[in-house]
């Protein structure tokens, strides 16, 4: 583990403020996706010097990154966290298979463990506070999804007989994703065999407690939407100059952040308050781009913001208010 000293605030006026959470190396690159209510952050961090290096599992606490090993393969990434500090995501195993590789559970004073996999592949997206695990499978370049609890992994089986996705699960159980039809994907939520959709054409991305999904739409042109659990969609309002329009978070206040995609491919991260109405979060360097991929109960939101203003390094950043 390595010491990063907090970064300075970009501004010192009234606003978000980002601050680098840094890498193992002290070099390029590192991603965050994901941050408990008590401020720890996960995600990825490139290790070594070499050209391609390897991405580890990352925790960020306390102004300390952890790496947090692999299942024996040299690749792993932490996609997700709860409030007891249970951390989930993906890493590749040991032999020749390259990048064939299991969901993982890593917890504070145990370690990670392999949670396997019912296909040739695996991958944890998502963990409630009670440990319920989801994620997804591929048999045969199927995709699929799976609920992991008690230490055994269960299909997710959709009425239809479609593949399904997961995103995320909250605290009751209900899980948020996409159901994967012949060409094309559908927002829905499966709890205890149930499963309801959206009616949209594209992918979740988060769940919270109240049971809101995040995700973005892609007809008639590709948008972000928070589809409450009254039912009712909010199509969130593009900012200005935007071309497309992402989103990968939510919390409880129904604030959520994603990122925007101008017509010249210039990307950066958005926050959209609950009334849908967006702003850019500011970025390392003027004209840098960043994207935002997650967000706590406090608004605290998590991502990547590239160093220089013609892209290439990248580091994990943090934006409080």
């Amino acid at each position: 583990m390595a010491v990063v000293p907090a970064a300075a605030p970009a501004t010192a006026a009234a606003g978000p403020h980002i601050v680098v959470l840094g890498t193992l190396t002290g070099s390029c690159c590192s991603q965050a996706f994901a941050i408990n209510d008590h401020g720890v952050v996960v995600g990825q961090s490139q290790v070594g010097t070499q050209e391609n290096p390897p991405e580890r599992a990352v925790r960020w606490k306390d102004g300390v990154i952890t790496d947090l090993g692999t299942l024996g393969g040299p690749r792993a990434w932490a996609t997700a966290i709860n409030n007891n500090g249970w951390i989930v995501g993906f890493s590749e195993l040991a032999g020749e298979n390259g990048n064939i590789g299991h969901a993982f559970l890593w917890r504070p004073g145990l370690g990670m463990i392999d949670l396997g996999s019912l296909g040739e592949t695996s991958m944890a997206t998502g963990i409630n506070d009670s440990g319920v695990v989801v994620g997804r499978y591929v048999v045969n370049g199927q995709l699929h999804g799976f609920r992991w609890a008690g230490g055994v992994m269960t299909k997710i089986i959709t009425p239809t007989g479609e593949g399904f996705d997961p995103a995320g699960v909250n605290k009751h159980g209900k899980i948020g994703g996409s159901l994967n039809g012949e060409y094309s994907g559908q927002p829905a939520w499966w709890k205890n065999g149930q499963t309801v959709a959206s009616g949209l054409v594209g992918h979740a991305s988060a769940i919270n407690d109240s049971g809101d999904v995040s995700g973005t739409y892609w007809e008639p042109t590709q948008g972000a939407f928070v589809w409450r659990a009254d039912g009712t969609v909010l199509h969130l309002g593009m900012p200005a100059g935007a071309k497309f329009a992402e989103a990968t978070g939510i919390n409880e206040s129904r604030h959520t952040v994603g990122h925007r995609t101008t017509e010249f491919g210039n990307v950066r991260a958005v926050y959209w308050s609950e009334f849908g109405t967006p702003r850019l979060l500011p970025g390392l360097v003027p004209g840098g781009q960043s994207m935002a991929f997650g967000m706590n109960r406090l608004g605290q939101t998590v991502g990547q913001a590239n160093l220089t203003a013609t892209g290439g390094e990248y580091t994990a950043v943090l934006w409080t208010n």
